[in-house]
């Protein structure tokens, strides 16, 4: 079908497209009358997902901006969200307050959910923008419940991060309770052991310890030399002394009493040798010599019996000597053990203290931290633009529903007109029957005016004659 074949059925049906056309835009005009206005009240925020934080100064480690706003998304079409804008605006959910406030009665959920039926959130492309669309019959209820979402939304934003904090904190005050025992448990049970032991400062009695420790070694090594000493001079004196060479002890020969002594027996028996010459065993002289000579001895013998006992006693006393040094080497020896395994119990007790205290302060700090983030009012949504009540309601405005619907209509009509052409096929010129029959076209008849004149005929084709007026 070409252009112009178009055109001509499109003029054949002139009347039914006009009447289309009219028909399109009376319905058009009569939805727009009596469909409901909804105005639509907008407002912005801007969401801060990557701001530093006010405590510590630190970038969260945040997901990607689009992750943060398709969640923030979640949250400002939230349940919640609604409920609270809900109690923000009072909204009625009782007979009494919905005839005061001229709105339909609905319970606390009902109002959430027409809410959120209401609702659209929608992020700016490429920024961190926020707008909240609110549509309804009322353009101030519109503007009031865009507004109330912006503020439900930064009081959730605020609650969600406080909220965890909060909790968090009561859980470390708890904490910190029990860890305050802990140390101090810790701390008595050291001053304890420390009191009942008697210990001030362990490095500093350890190596007084150490020090009278090497002490006593010193004096055992002297006192074992001393000791071996002292036994050999008895041994030796008890070996000269069976052979009769008294004169290879050195106690004997240091002796001066022994010595004048032996002098005395020495010229006793000279003179008793010369009186022996001189007298015979009876005479008085000799006797009283050989008497003399004889207390010499004894004393002699008694002299040595005397210098053996006391090389003896001295033996005996450099073995006691030793005897107790080796006992108070041993006790000593004891003692610094047992102070080894009390520092090192001490030390163990220490360190628990010191966990502990650690433990406590690790949780002061953060519970300190905690607190302060629980009492921060701060968040990172701001409100970037206000809604206010829209003037004129949303949608079409009557000169575009006009011409949209004039458009719609003749698209309509045109579409309808072929459909019946279809039907009900027409030939509307010659050069269609010639295209369709194949024949030859002689001439047209053009159709008659109500006046009935007689028209021209303006065309005749092929070889025929030309007729005009009914005459040849």
């Amino acid at each position: 079908m070409s252009f112009t074949q178009l055109l001509t059925i499109l003029w054949a049906r002139r009347q039914f497209l006009i009447f289309t056309v009219i028909g399109v835009v009376l319905i058009a005009w009569l939805a727009w009358l009596v469909m409901p206005k909804l105005y639509v009240a907008t407002t912005s925020v801007v969401i801060n997902a990557r701001a530093a934080d006010p405590l510590t100064g630190a970038a969260p480690n945040m997901p990607s901006t689009s992750a943060v706003l398709a969640t923030q998304m979640d949250v400002i079409a939230s349940r919640a969200v609604a409920l609270q804008v809900t109690d923000m605006l009072k909204l009625p959910t009782d007979e009494a307050a919905a005839e005061a406030a001229d709105l339909p009665m609905r319970t606390r959920e009902g109002w959430a959910n027409e809410l959120l039926r209401k609702l659209t959130a929608k992020p700016v492309a490429e920024s961190s923008v926020v707008r909240i669309r609110v549509e309804d019959e009322d353009p101030k209820l519109a503007a009031d419940v865009a507004n109330a979402f912006a503020e439900a939304y930064m009081q959730m934003s605020l609650n969600l991060r406080l909220d965890p904090a909060k909790r968090q904190s009561v859980w470390f005050d708890e904490q910190l309770t029990r860890l305050r025992g802990v140390v101090e448990d810790r701390r008595q049970k050291l001053s304890e052991y420390q009191r009942e032991h008697g210990i001030v400062a362990t490095s500093e009695r350890m190596d007084v310890e150490n020090g009278r420790l090497e002490d006593l070694s010193r004096q055992l090594l002297d006192a074992q030399r001393k000791s071996q000493e002292t036994g050999a001079r008895v041994r030796q004196a008890v070996q000269a002394m069976s052979a009769d060479r008294l004169s290879e002890v050195p106690e004997v020969m240091g002796n001066g009493l022994l010595q004048a002594l032996k002098g005395d027996q020495i010229r006793a028996e000279t003179r008793l040798a010369e009186l022996s010459e001189r007298y015979g065993r009876n005479h008085p002289q000799y006797i009283a010599t050989s008497a003399e000579i004889e207390a010499i001895r004894q004393k002699i013998g008694a002299e040595v019996s005397r210098v053996r006992g006391a090389i003896e006693q001295t033996a005996q006393i450099s073995q006691r000597e030793l005897s107790d040094l080796q006992r108070a080497y041993d006790q000593q020896k004891q003692h610094i053990l047992e102070l080894s395994r009390q520092r090192d119990e001490l030390s163990v007790q220490d360190r628990e203290v010191q966990t502990a205290q650690a433990a406590y302060d690790a949780a002061l700090q953060r519970s300190s931290q905690l607190r302060l983030e629980s009492q921060l009012n701060e968040t990172s949504v701001a409100v970037l633009d206000t809604a206010l009540p829209p003037s004129s309601p949303a949608g079409m405005a009557f000169v575009t529903t006009t011409a949209l619907s004039l458009i719609f209509g003749g698209l309509l009509g045109a579409a309808l007109a072929l459909m019946l052409e279809m039907i009900d096929r027409r030939v509307r010129d010659g050069d269609e029957l010639v295209r369709v029959a194949g024949i030859e076209v002689l001439g047209e008849v053009p159709r008659l005016r109500a006046s009935f004149k007689p028209a021209r005929i303006p065309l005749v084709r092929g070889q025929g004659t030309l007729l005009e007026g009914g005459s040849a």
